[in-house]
């Protein structure tokens, strides 16, 4: 009788979600190296982009050799697709999940091998419609937490709650005006923040609890 053997998982070991961060901007950023391995369709996109096409070039790169990185294969020949609510997965494999957030100069990418992943990453400025946005979006949580953090740390809580807002609906694959799929019996969604520099905000989602959280840094995947 032969037994099947379920083929390994590409990523991190299990239970462990990797979070690269990665500066998209800057003298020491390797930006010939990250635009080398983009696709054609992805040049071309760059191309087309009349704000910020130098750090889409770079965080799009920084992926691809991320993910490279984990399969031990050569960064441009890996392809992409979208699943039916277009969150972006490796085209003919179902690991590593990954999802990739960027702002200004920086990136962050969330890679794990066994569950679904979602990341977020903002800037934190005073254009935000605060009042706006929390009544529409965030939870009476979020909310109170936010009016209880008084003028000085207002803006920091508002995009500290935006971003778990952000990275539980980009584990799905949701926009922001989609509803929430219904939660699945027992399942658990946890949501943890991720150190980043002053004026950043971030934060990465996951399937399940008992996950841990591993920083990388891109020179590993050069």
């Amino acid at each position: 009788m032969t037994t099947l053997v379920a083929p390994p998982l590409a990523g991190p070991p299990p239970g462990t979600v990797d979070v690269w961060l990665v500066p998209v901007r800057g003298p020491d950023v390797p930006h010939e190296r990250l635009r080398s391995v983009l696709s054609e369709d992805e040049h071309a996109r760059a191309a087309r982009l009349r704000v910020g096409r130098e750090a889409w070039t770079a965080a799009h790169g920084a992926l691809r050799l991320i993910l490279a990185h984990y399969l031990g294969t050569p960064a441009a020949e890996l392809g992409f697709q979208r699943t039916k609510l277009g969150k972006p997965r490796l085209a003919g494999r179902e690991t590593p999940h990954f999802n990739l957030s960027w702002r200004d100069g920086l990136a962050l990418v969330a890679v794990a091998s066994d569950r679904a992943v979602g990341a977020d990453l903002e800037r934190e400025h005073d254009e935000a419609e605060i009042e706006a946005l929390t009544r529409e979006f965030l939870s009476p949580l979020d909310a109170t937490a936010i009016d209880r953090a008084g003028p000085d740390g207002r803006r920091a809580a508002f995009f500290a709650a935006w971003t778990r807002h952000e990275a539980r609906r980009k584990l799905h694959g949701l926009g922001l005006e989609d509803a929430p799929p219904a939660p699945a019996p027992g399942g658990v969604v946890l949501v943890r923040a991720v150190n980043v520099p002053p004026g950043y905000a971030a934060a990465i989602a996951a399937e399940g609890s008992g996950w841990l959280v591993r920083e990388r840094e891109l020179a590993e995947a050069l």
